[in-house]
């Protein structure tokens, strides 16, 4: 018993007491709440590019204004001036008047595209699509844009939902977007692009056929550059040439898999130990390889066609020296073995002359300052891309340009000149761009907003060897007793040259 001076032990109080947790608990706890920081991020993070999208919306806006598209394009009165002159020109002039047939509105949409993707460090199709994507989502997705906003449903699921809504007809957007938003916020990217596009091949109005007809135009093959001396070759074509080839490639692959892999008739015994051990998905690789690179079309055509390819080897590399790695044009490095593969089955070489410390590029065989055909050449080593900041559009599929206008007295040499897309070259010309080059091929670009961009050469080069005088036939003046109208002097008969014997003695 107690004693009567002591006070009862009060009673827990049930709404205060909580025991302590158990391990497991603690852990369900702590995943809950790293888990969640991230989901919150996320939602930060779809909140940020919500707002972004409603920025691309004024920039656009505010570039269509007349008054403001207007000031953006470079040149307005050339578009009159080529338009007055077009009967009296040249054609090199009538080639460069063609540059000047974008109105204001594509140069001030030109000039916003360029100006975004320079300052953000992002392709310029890249800002092209996100500013389409913007609109679309804006004016034809609002529920979706509102999602978006919230931080319900991220980038990615907003821009798979308009992949699909975009190529419906406008008065099925509303049904659509009302069906597959809900999927949006509870499916992963993968699986609800699925849905949508089942859900679209549904409610299309239009038959399949139709539709395939269309899509068939746009077929195409890709080339994507990968790390370490690989590359991705892509083929967009209709889904049963595309599954037919497929399948036709893995059964070969199986079929040469249960085979024990046979090697090629003459390899050594390394070689063909490597043979046999390639997987299915090695053997792939090397039945398409060489059904593209060997193969025959039915009709008997493509037997042994190659792709050209530019390649520089050092020649230490190339003697088997040295392992230092060769440049693929348009990729970069690239293995030594590689390089003699290729290099010992290609035509002909293209010599240049390096500095042994720079590695400027001094020579390039025979080029000479004036040769249109060896200049080309040299530039394309010298560039190989656009030069426009940020481009990566090859070479020898874009304009040689006067950095200096050669109307207005700029020189055809080697300080001004670089290669520029089509689409760069105009906008060079019409928009409030500006270029100059500094010697060894930097240019030095001002955007219309006045930010200041370098870039430089591939490969640095030193300027090409001056062309060599031209030397004529040396002339002999008759003497003063000797007219053209007097008879010839008599002149000694030349034996003809004993021929070579078919064994010489030396």
């Amino acid at each position: 018993m107690s004693s009567p001076d002591q006070a009862p032990t009060p009673a827990p109080d049930d709404d205060d007491y909580s025991p302590e947790p158990t391990l497991d608990e603690q852990v369900q706890t702590d995943l809950i709440r790293h888990t969640e920081l991230i989901a919150a991020d996320d939602r930060l993070i779809a909140q940020a590019q919500a707002r972004r999208i409603e920025h691309l919306l004024d920039l656009q806006d505010w570039s269509e204004q007349p008054q403001v598209a207007s000031r953006l394009h470079g040149n307005p009165e050339n578009i009159r001036r080529a338009d007055t002159n077009a009967a009296t020109m040249t054609e090199d002039r009538a080639r460069a008047a063609a540059h000047n047939r974008w109105d204001d509105h594509e140069v001030a949409r030109r000039t916003i595209v360029s100006e975004t993707a320079c300052l953000t460090r992002v392709a310029e199709r890249t800002i092209d699509r996100q500013l389409d994507e913007a609109r679309y989502l804006w004016s034809y997705a609002p529920a979706t844009f509102d999602a978006f906003s919230n931080g319900e449903i991220s980038y990615r699921h907003a821009t798979t939902l308009l992949d699909q809504l975009r190529t419906l007809p406008d008065e099925e957007h509303a049904a659509f977007e009302e069906a597959v938003l809900s999927e949006a916020k509870r499916m992963p990217v993968g699986r609800f692009r699925d849905k949508a596009r089942r859900l679209r091949e549904k409610q299309h109005p239009s038959s399949i056929v139709i539709r395939n007809k269309s899509a068939l135009a746009e077929r195409h093959t890709l080339w994507e550059a990968a790390p370490d001396g690989m590359g991705w070759l892509h083929w967009y074509g209709t889904a049963h040439d595309t599954k037919a080839a497929c399948d036709r490639i893995n059964s070969m692959a199986v079929s040469l898999k249960r085979t024990d892999d046979p090697a090629p008739a003459g390899a050594d015994s390394d070689a063909d130990e490597e043979q046999q051990k390639r997987t299915l998905d090695q053997l792939r690789a090397d039945i398409t390889r060489a059904l593209l690179l060997d193969g025959i079309t039915p009709d008997g055509m493509g037997a042994g066609i190659r792709g050209t390819v530019m390649i520089t080897v050092p020649v230490l590399t190339l003697l088997g020296l040295d392992e230092e790695p060769a440049t693929l044009e348009g990729y970069g490095p690239i293995s030594p073995e590689a390089a003699r593969e290729i290099a010992g089955n290609c035509p002909g070489f293209t010599r240049l002359l390096t500095h042994p410390e720079t590695g400027v590029v001094l020579s390039l065989g025979k080029t000479q300052h004036k040769n249109t055909k060896a200049m080309k050449k040299w530039l394309r080593v010298r560039d190989e891309t656009c030069r426009f900041p940020g481009c990566s559009r090859p070479a020898v599929t874009s304009d040689v340009d006067h950095t200096d206008d050669w109307a207005g007295g700029g020189r055809t040499d080697c300080d001004n000149l670089a290669h520029l897309c089509e689409p760069h070259h105009r906008l060079k010309h019409l928009s409030q761009w500006r270029v100059t080059q500094e010697p060894g091929g930097i240019l030095l670009w001002t955007s219309p907003g006045k930010r200041s961009y370098r870039t430089d050469p591939a490969n640095p080069m030193g300027p090409p060897r001056p062309r060599p005088p031209v030397v004529g036939p040396k002339t002999r003046k008759r003497p003063a007793d000797e007219s053209y109208l007097m008879a010839p002097r008599h002149r000694p008969a030349r034996k003809p040259t004993p021929p070579v014997p078919d064994n010489p003695p030396f």
